[in-house]
């Protein structure tokens, strides 16, 4: 059980901390062309 546990823990923490750099590369991304958009045109 603590073995599983461990794994389960080891294979979650690094996929979501990855899912999270995306998400807040996706929002920074987002907002940057979001406010610079509308200035180019």
């Amino acid at each position: 059980m603590y073995h599983l546990a461990s794994f389960s823990i080891g294979g979650f923490v690094p996929s979501a901390a990855i899912a999270g750099v995306f998400l807040l590369l996706g929002l920074v991304a987002y907002f940057y062309l979001a406010l610079k958009g509308p200035t180019d045109y």
